[in-house]
């Protein structure tokens, strides 16, 4: 099944184009959880003791929104800090997302050529290949990628489309210093319009049955007018929009971009939706369920 199709029936599903963010902070978690893992530190290790505590904060917050979310977006930075145990913990966060039919899309912006490019895609996809066996990988519905190389530093994860996989590409993100390279014109264009450009040759040959293509583009809601850009070139593609909330972005911003029966776009928010509970003093998957489902009716959406 398309990577695609699975995003769009869980849109309609839930009725929702919420995207949580999983960017899971120790210093922000709640004090109980995290003093319950600090105790075990001489017996597991920091690291281990470290991971198994934002797998247990993830999978709750998970738990919480699955009714509420069409997706999740973990971070693997956050994972990836506490070594292998943090990757680890992030896979165990992917099974718990798929087990509530929740795509998930990984966020970890890799890019690169031949071999390089096809090890990181097996490492987060699967297929890799040793001893005669082949190693499961992390088992990610998605991921996020960067363009800088160019096409070729893209094709080992487009690759994967036939498979039900799917990519989100970096085309004009929500960061400010977005515009230091994106925005330059380049042939009387902006930069990030060559980019939309080369995710719709990439995406041009997997499209599902609700019209979509496996191949995306992240595009930020901190800058509107470039947002809209992006969905003028990509009419049939999945736009990945973060900067909702705590970087400034707003319901207005997505004006004119919903495209197709599934909307065509999912909006990530993490912080506003994660640590929801830290000035209400309100249980954090209750306040994260409560905020999840405040920004589904923000957007349009829900019953």
């Amino acid at each position: 099944m398309h990577f695609s199709d699975r995003l769009a029936a869980a849109i309609l599903a839930r009725r929702s184009v919420v995207c949580v963010g999983l960017d899971p902070d120790l210093e922000r978690m709640p004090p109980d959880l995290v003093a319950t893992y600090a105790r075990q530190v001489p017996d597991l290790g920091v690291e281990q003791a470290a991971a198994a505590c934002i797998q247990d904060f993830c999978s709750g917050i998970i738990d919480a929104v699955a009714g509420v979310a069409a997706c999740v977006k973990p971070q693997a930075a956050f994972f990836e800090q506490y070594g292998a145990a943090g990757w680890q913990a992030l896979a165990a966060v992917v099974r718990c997302a798929q087990s509530h039919d929740l795509p998930v899309i990984v966020d970890v912006k890799r890019g690169d050529i031949a071999s390089t490019g096809r090890a990181y895609a097996q490492a987060l996809f699967g297929g890799a290949s040793a001893f005669g066996a082949i190693t499961p990988g992390l088992g990610a519905d998605a991921v996020t990628v960067s363009p800088y190389l160019g096409a070729d530093s893209l094709v080992p994860f487009t690759g994967y489309c036939a498979q039900g996989r799917g990519v989100f590409v970096l085309t004009r993100t929500s960061n400010p210093g977005a515009g230091d390279l994106q925005e330059r014109q380049c042939d009387g264009r902006s930069l990030y319009l060559h980019v939309a450009d080369l995710v719709g040759r990439l995406g041009a040959e997997c499209v599902g049955d609700y019209g979509y293509s496996d191949v995306g583009a992240v595009a930020g809601a901190t800058a509107p007018t470039s947002l809209r850009a992006v969905r003028a070139a990509l009419p049939h593609a999945f736009l990945l929009v973060p900067g909702f909330g705590a970087q400034g972005g707003d319901a207005e911003a997505l004006a004119g971009i919903a495209s197709g029966e599934a909307a065509g776009y999912v909006v990530n928010a993490s912080r506003s939706i994660l640590y929801a509970g830290e000035e209400s003093g309100t249980e954090y998957r209750t306040a994260a369920a409560a905020a999840a489902e405040a920004m589904r009716k923000q957007l349009g959406w829900g019953s």
